[in-house]
């Protein structure tokens, strides 16, 4: 398992969270107030395996309520099993050399291991799934009746906000109205490709890693681009648009762990965010009919 090709890879950011925490619709959220008056919109973040507890998570959370003007959740999803945040010092120890670093490694493995079982079978899709479609569901009848919401997913988490942004009887309230307008996803995971791209219906934004993302080949990422432009071709009169952008250069998980040591990855993590909050800005404006 090398450095940077993980998806525990990354780093704790620097900053602390002004959030609140609340229990909406049966789930702990972190929540993220828009800063003027009435907000442009909700934003769901559905959040990497890390979970709604992380740092990183919380403090992009705030930034798109303050650069966006959004009201932002970040729901705890997991039941309670994500992954612990030193596991990233665990993959980290992979890089390292010499007889005793390579020593340890087996513990590291262990530990790696021992946190990764258990998530992949307790928060896969089919036990997931239902938690998040209701809470989406709820938030759109209650919180967010009078307000378009937008869904970002990051690794985990992009393939329910793929999964959203479908046309499915899962997205709709039971009066009809779709839970989401549009979705931002950033190197997403557990994707089944091409049927998963070929299913999104709605505005979708995706920002891709660079080629070594083991969660998104690059051949599964040029198949990601060609198909979000043939379909935002084909959607172009019924007022529906997809981009596709790749950072080079970048790894699995920059848009929210990207190592600040890194200059470069850093401000592709910046950018990233940029891109989701223009995404937003510009559907919440002129929802999808």
């Amino acid at each position: 398992m090398a450095l940077k090709t993980c998806c525990a890879t990354g780093s704790l950011h620097t900053g602390n969270p002004t959030g609140r925490i609340e229990n909406v619709h049966g789930l702990d959220c972190y929540i993220a107030d828009a800063l003027n008056g009435t907000p442009n919109g909700t934003v769901v973040i559905i959040p990497d395996a890390f979970g709604w507890t992380l740092p990183n998570n919380r403090i992009l959370a705030d930034c798109y309520a303050k650069e966006g003007n959004f009201q932002v959740y970040l729901p705890e999803f997991m039941n309670g099993f994500k992954l612990p945040a030193d596991l990233m010092e665990s993959v980290k120890a992979f890089s390292a050399t010499g007889f005793w670093n390579q020593i340890a490694k087996i513990g590291h493995a262990a530990y790696i291991l021992r946190h990764f079982l258990p998530f992949m079978i307790l928060c896969r899709p089919a036990v997931t799934g239902p938690r998040v479609y209701s809470f989406m569901k709820a938030l759109k009848g209650g919180e967010a009746k009078d307000l378009p919401i937008g869904t970002a997913g990051f690794c985990w988490g992009g393939y329910f906000v793929t999964k959203l942004c479908a046309d499915m009887t899962e997205n709709r309230t039971g009066d009809g109205k779709r839970v989401t307008v549009c979705g931002f996803v950033a190197h997403p995971s557990m994707l089944t490709y091409p049927t998963d791209i070929e299913g999104v219906h709605l505005p979708y934004s995706c920002a891709a890693a660079g080629e070594k993302d083991p969660q998104m080949s690059a051949e599964q990422a040029k198949q990601t681009e060609e198909i979000l432009k043939r379909k935002a071709e084909e959607k172009k009169g019924e007022g529906i648009e997809h981009e596709f952008v790749m950072y080079q250069g970048a790894h699995h998980g920059f848009a929210v762990r990207a190592d600040e040591n890194d200059k470069d990855e850093a401000e592709k993590g910046k950018q990233a965010e940029a891109q989701a909050v223009q995404w937003f800005t510009r559907w919440f404006a002129n929802p999808p009919p």
